[in-house]
């Protein structure tokens, strides 16, 4: 009887599904398989006949303006560009769900044949779609073009103008950011500092999609104004928002890892504290193990401790790396730093090792005579 009212349950929740999924005109559906098929075969011109054709079927606005919008793309697939914006244009034009997207792909239709008159309709779109999930990378294309014509500064002006002009619209991050990052790439590193902070001031975690972003720019800029420790203290910012998932893993942001290595590289080679840089080091492969900087991480750990003559520490890291990363392009460089580093999968990328600091490369026999006792003149003249 319980099995019974269980399957009458579920039944019961299957039909409320079906009641609650969108209705298809069948005239309108077979009208858009027959498009489909078309443009499948490569016959875009008849395509685009075909999608007008079940425009003029469709019993809703919606399904009417996707027909459009497919046989606009159908028709630039088709090579009559003329008659694609034409139908983009009238979208644009018009109030439903393709409107904007209309009008940013009517401005790269454009675009191609005549770049001014692109910008302009790239520009219009923007202002008038600023809640289009294409909104953001028009903006960056838009300020491209200014700077192709007129110069960085000039693109960096006109950015500033459009995020005041659009800061109570859903583009307010992505101009804020923009525009900050434009101040960077021209030094001017106080600007750049003022833009990414208030741009995770105004969008701050969790829903500020380009908070850590910002954050790490805002720590740059610190860099760049000769302040290690400011940029440290906005990189841990970050970090500190970094949440543990309930199940498996964490709600992890790509800048986190990334984040807390520079964190160690900034003790390192900024404040000169090799100390801290190894912890900051190891709790790159720890906090993070997932992160393909685990293994330089270590490699980094390692390094350290054998430039402070730490031998043990040096293998122990070793060992880690040979564990936790087996197919780290840095394993098999664990000899350089260990005498006795298993065997690795991969030889040592003597470039890779260069790229992780300034500092000399480690050599192999430095490990051994550093650890040997019966060379204590030699140990103590080799570098590691």
């Amino acid at each position: 009887m319980t099995r019974l009212l269980g399957a009458s349950a579920l039944l019961g929740a299957l039909g409320t599904l079906a009641a609650c999924a969108p209705h298809v005109d069948a005239r309108y559906a077979q009208a858009m398989d027959g498009a489909d098929a078309l443009y499948v075969g490569g016959r875009y011109g008849e395509s685009a006949e075909a999608w007008l054709a079940a425009a003029r079927a469709a019993s809703s606005s919606y399904d009417r303006d996707e027909a459009v919008y497919r046989a606009a793309g159908a028709y630039e697939r088709a090579g009559d560009r003329a008659r694609a914006e034409t139908l983009l244009g009238a979208l644009a034009a018009g109030h439903g769900a393709r409107a904007g997207r209309a009008g940013f792909d009517r401005a790269t239709l454009v675009a191609a044949a005549d770049p001014a008159r692109g910008q302009t309709l790239r520009l219009a779109a923007v202002r008038a779609h600023p809640e289009s999930g294409v909104a953001p990378e028009a903006l960056h294309t838009y300020l491209e073009g200014v700077t192709a014509t007129d110069g960085e500064r000039a693109a960096s002006e006109r950015c500033e103008a459009l995020r005041r002009e659009l800061e109570a619209t859903d583009l307010d991050e992505a101009a804020s950011y923009e525009c900050a990052s434009r101040h960077e790439a021209l030094h001017e590193a106080a600007a750049a500092l003022a833009g990414y902070l208030a741009t995770a001031a105004r969008h701050p975690y969790p829903n500020g999609a380009l908070w850590d972003d910002a954050l790490a720019g805002a720590a740059r800029a610190e860099e760049a104004l000769g302040d290690p420790r400011a940029a440290i203290a906005l990189l841990e910012r970050m970090l500190g928002e970094r949440e543990q998932s309930l199940a498996i893993g964490s709600y992890e942001r790509s800048r986190y890892p990334e984040a807390q290595y520079h964190v160690a590289e900034l003790y390192r080679d900024a404040l000169h504290d090799p100390a801290r840089a190894r912890r900051e080091f190891r709790r790159v492969a720890v906090e993070h193990p997932t992160s393909l900087l685990g293994g330089p991480a270590l490699f980094a750990e390692a390094r350290l401790a054998l430039q402070a003559g730490d031998v043990h520490g040096a293998c122990e890291a070793v060992g880690v790396l040979h564990s936790r990363f087996p197919d780290s392009r840095f394993d098999g460089c664990g000899a350089l730093l260990c005498p006795g580093a298993p065997a690795a999968k991969r030889p040592c990328a003597t470039d890779d090792v260069a790229s992780l600091s300034p500092s000399a490369e480690p050599a192999a026999h430095s490990a051994s005579s550093s650890s040997s006792s019966s060379s204590s003149s030699s140990s103590s003249s080799s570098s590691p």
